[in-house]
């Protein structure tokens, strides 16, 4: 008992230092307490009402905080990690802080066995599965058998799965309580893919799955033709999708009847994440009205397609992480734009990921689409991303490798151009967001609208 009265004095001192020194602060209170009391967890989390874990590979971050909005609208008290500090360290700071009834708290998928081993979820959500630091996940198979194991820690706990990915929707196998989340067909589903496919192997008998079609990755309709493995019907299912300028609408049919949706935030990969919160809170009986209205008017954190304004033009951040984050960010941000400039980012640091070679299988093709727009590579990596680009038609004339951040951010605001995207890695996010502030830039999420307090 003493040692864990130790643990939260001197984790809340070193967040209260950290908040006087403006350093952030989201996982070192943590780090510092669990070094005291290695099981520090498990006694913050005793006595809430609900605990909500969100893990995966993609999207985490944007679901975790659209489902504490909702579930704050609802009138619930929320703490979460909102800010993406998701290994154990920012799930123990998260906790330090002021005490709620409901815990929503994001876990990054190869730390999930820690936190389940502490913690007795009531709601697993698992967004999807897809190749990401090759160095530190491995393959996909290895990943999700990893996750199945860290869910066996918490077999009371009702799991929120991803219907159209085949490797999360075999988590579900002998579980008694499952929900899914999907998307019903829409005009930008292909029936064949130009994409590298992980995950398009039957998790029962292991032969190569069939698709009746691709949303994008391997997340789709798919079925095995040999045994009964196929998409199984979601609960909470995303139909007659539009994607506009201003956003995007499309309708959440569930269990109750069905509600009409709009989202300023853009792309498909954003309805997956509305989903999956919008799922998990009808899941809650939380009601449809107050949904509706938080998804609203919700935008996305730092770094998640993040807009800025700064010298009369609009500048997108955005974090990728992997090929189809970046294929899909590409298509969705860069599409369509008849003068844009670009800026792809790329470090190798641990927090990245070591191995960069995921560079090559992503979709860069819809660059393609936009000739002539100014590229630039930057980041510790900035050469291999310009010969990426390069392997997939992109002119060397319209690249330019610049390694340094501000270097390459004076040259970026030199371009004669209204919009500008810049895709980073994780390390290069502060850095970006930190340059673009410096420079007068001005964010256009509201504060408090998705941050309370990064995949």
């Amino acid at each position: 008992m003493l040692r864990r009265i130790l643990a939260i004095l001197a984790g809340r001192l070193v967040a209260f230092l950290c908040r006087c020194l403006k350093k952030g602060g989201t996982s070192l209170p943590g780090f510092l307490a669990l070094k005291l009391d290695p099981d520090l967890i498990k006694g913050l989390i005793a006595g809430y009402r609900k605990v909500i874990i969100v893990t995966g590979t993609n999207g985490k971050t944007t679901t975790t905080n659209l489902l504490a909005s909702i579930l704050r609208a609802s009138g619930l008290r929320v703490v979460s990690n909102s800010e993406g500090a998701n290994m154990p360290a920012g799930v123990a700071t998260a906790l330090l802080g002021r005490r709620g009834e409901v815990a929503v708290l994001e876990v990054d998928e190869g730390s999930l066995a820690l936190v389940t081993g502490q913690v007795q979820a009531d709601v697993v959500v698992v967004t999807n599965l897809l190749r990401d630091q090759l160095d530190r996940y491995h393959e996909l198979e290895q990943l999700a058998g990893a996750i199945k194991i860290a869910l066996a820690h918490t077999p009371d706990a009702a799991l929120v799965l991803n219907a159209d990915d085949s490797l999360v929707t075999s988590l579900g196998d002998g579980r008694s309580t499952v929900r899914y989340f999907g998307l019903a067909r829409t005009p930008w589903s292909q029936e064949t893919t130009r994409e590298v496919l992980e995950g398009h192997i039957c998790p029962h008998c292991h032969q190569p799955l069939g698709f009746k079609f691709y949303h994008y990755s391997h997340l789709g309709d798919y079925f095995c033709p040999r045994c009964s493995y196929r998409r199984p019907r979601a609960e909470y299912e995303g139909r007659g999708l539009q994607l506009k300028p201003g956003g995007t609408d499309f309708n959440l049919v569930h269990p109750g009847g069905a509600l009409f949706l709009h989202t300023p935030m853009p792309g498909i990969y954003n309805v997956y994440n509305i989903l999956a919160a919008a799922g998990t809170a009808l899941y809650l009986g939380v009601e449809p009205a107050t949904i509706v209205r938080v998804v609203a008017s919700f935008l996305p954190g730092q770094g998640r397609a993040e807009a800025f304004n700064l010298r009369d033009r609009r500048i997108t951040l955005m974090l990728v992480k992997n090929p189809t984050g970046m294929g899909v960010a590409l298509r969705t941000l860069a599409t369509g734009r008849q003068k844009m400039a670009f800026l792809l980012a790329i470090n190798d640091l641990a927090a990245d990921g070591r191995d960069v070679s995921w560079l090559w299988d992503a979709d860069l093709t819809p660059l393609l689409a936009v000739r002539g727009n100014p590229i630039i590579c930057a980041g510790l990596r900035a050469g291999d991303m310009a010969i990426c680009l390069k392997y997939q038609g992109i002119k060397a004339a319209d690249l330019e490798v610049i390694p340094d951040p501000a270097a390459s951010i004076e040259c970026l605001l030199a371009k004669p151009v209204k919009e500008a995207l810049i895709l980073c890695t994780y390390t290069n996010l502060a850095v970006y967001r930190r340059l673009l502030q410096h420079r007068g830039a001005r964010s256009e999420v509201t504060p408090g609208t998705s941050l309370p307090g990064v995949s």
